[in-house]
């Protein structure tokens, strides 16, 4: 009875993972063809520009270069090699040992989302506000799906990596929502501030436009998701043979 019971459980994670992966595949289609028609991008982008001297005032500002760029990152740095420490506690500290689990895998995903950020704009074609001609640069705007003209150099800009940092906080949500909801739901909400804190602070400073933010949180989320059954299929393996 007892296995059955698990199995149930099992089935209902999975279709809660159905669901997201549908709100994921409708996210994906608004931002793909809606949110590029409303030109939120470029109006985001007019408060920090400085028209008369082709530049973004803001780029070496001490509290977005220094604190919300250097510090978080070095912050978000820190949370995963704390988590990865906690995780390889459990196996002398016991507190610690019933979510061992849940801890290497929330430091597994961390790692894996951002280095898919990493990756993506490691061959991305799209350039960064400041280096592009609207704002005093040298490259093309180019759309999604543009293909990069002739004799123009790559970007290297999208999505946000800086933002995929505080973005990849949420693989804590969706390890432990099950066991400990309030403290899941508690770094989502961090997860939610601190990418999108750190990816307006680049934008600010003309780095990024608030659309490579939402890719980058778009990756995250899909790459917990993807993730997410390797951690239930271990559960359902560890409580049978207990």
């Amino acid at each position: 009875m007892r296995f059955w019971l698990m199995i149930d459980e099992d089935w209902a994670k999975q279709n809660r993972v159905r669901q997201q992966m549908l709100v994921l595949f409708l996210s994906a289609l608004f931002l793909i063809f809606i949110y590029p028609k409303t030109g939120l991008d470029q109006r985001l982008m007019t408060p920090y520009f400085d028209g008369v001297n082709q530049q973004f005032s803001l780029k070496n500002a001490w509290i977005l270069e220094t604190v919300l760029h250097t510090g978080l990152k070095y912050c978000i740095i820190f949370v995963a090699l704390g988590t990865l420490l906690a995780g390889f506690a459990g196996n002398i500290h016991p507190p610690l040992k019933p979510h061992q689990q849940r801890l290497l895998w929330v430091f597994t995903v961390m790692m894996m989302s951002t280095s898919a950020v990493s990756l993506l704009k490691h061959h991305s074609i799209h350039g960064c506000p400041n280096d592009l001609l609207l704002y005093g640069g040298n490259l093309p705007y180019l759309q999604l799906f543009d293909a990069l003209p002739t004799g123009v150099e790559m970007g290297y800009c999208f999505p946000g990596g800086h933002a995929s940092g505080g973005f990849a906080l949420m693989a804590f949500y969706f390890a432990f929502r099950d066991v400990q909801p309030k403290f899941a739901q508690s770094m989502l909400t961090l997860s939610l501030i601190l990418g999108f804190a750190m990816g307006w602070a680049q934008m600010m400073r003309g780095e990024h436009f608030l659309s490579h933010n939402l890719w980058s949180a778009w990756v995250v989320w899909a790459i917990c998701l993807a993730c997410q059954p390797l951690l239930f299929t271990q559960q359902i393996k560890r409580k049978v043979m207990q």
